[in-house]
């Protein structure tokens, strides 16, 4: 009986214990909800104060705000452009006027009717010579024929024209050369049908066997090129020797003809 009554009170405390156990977190829960239910009224106070605040404030009128439409105004280009000519007139740079060289007329033909000259005209060059231990050039002499120096010039180019030959040899074409007086005329034709005449204004004899090398240098001048145009002829003298130079020159006529 005791151990019955032991083990009831037991379990009687048990229960009380539990008991109390149940009300403790009753108690909490319910001080929980109660600590929220506050929280939440002083926000709702909070709220409700706020918005009475901003209902007293004085309502502001909005000031509307322009809106701007921008126009666009396109001009049409047109399917061909037509430049707009300059107001300025532009300086014009004048070209210089080349004078063009008259073309070399090949002389075929030279007759000097005072004398009796009709004779055929061919190129001459020069070649090379010893002479006292010394090399020279020397014009080569045409045979039957007068020689037209190739580096002279041509009719109607305005330079000197230089034909040189023989006066005792080989068809003696200028054996008469110095029968020529100052006025006698002399005319060349050119393989394109030209005609150009020529009269003699000077006569020249000059030493050639016993002329010191400055005599033959100053000689060598009067076949040198010149600025103006003119004829030069140069034969050997005299006829049976050939000791001294015979030069012969002649200005142009106005009146040549031209093809």
């Amino acid at each position: 009986m005791e151990v019955s009554s032991s083990r009831n009170r037991r379990l009687g405390n048990g229960l009380i214990a539990a008991g109390l156990l149940v009300l403790a977190l009753a108690a909490s829960f319910l001080v929980r909800d109660m600590l929220r239910q506050r929280e939440a009224m002083a926000q709702l106070q909070s709220i409700s104060a706020t918005a009475t605040a901003l209902a007293a404030l004085p309502t502001a009128t909005a000031t509307p705000t322009a809106t701007y439409t921008a126009t666009a105004t396109f001009t049409p280009v047109p399917a061909t452009y037509t430049p707009i000519p300059p107001t300025s007139t532009p300086t014009v740079t004048p070209t210089p006027t080349v004078t063009p060289t008259p073309t070399p007329r090949k002389i075929v033909r030279i007759a000097a009717p005072a004398i009796k000259l009709d004779a055929p005209v061919v190129e001459v060059g020069w070649v090379l010579v010893e002479k006292d231990g010394q090399m020279r050039s020397e014009w080569e002499t045409a045979s039957y024929a007068a020689g037209h120096h190739k580096n002279s010039a041509y009719p109607g180019q305005g330079g000197n024209i230089v034909l040189s030959g023989h006066h005792n040899i080989e068809g003696e074409v200028f054996r008469y050369l110095v029968d020529l007086q100052a006025g006698d005329l002399i005319t060349l034709y050119t393989e394109d049908g030209g005609e150009f005449t020529y009269q003699v204004v000077e006569k020249l004899i000059l030493p050639e066997a016993s002329a010191t090398e400055e005599q033959r240098r100053a000689n060598a001048q009067y076949i040198a090129p010149t600025a103006e145009e003119r004829l030069t002829l140069v034969t050997c003298w005299p006829y049976w020797t050939n000791t001294h130079r015979l030069i012969i020159i002649a200005k142009p006529l106005p009146a040549a003809r031209t093809p």
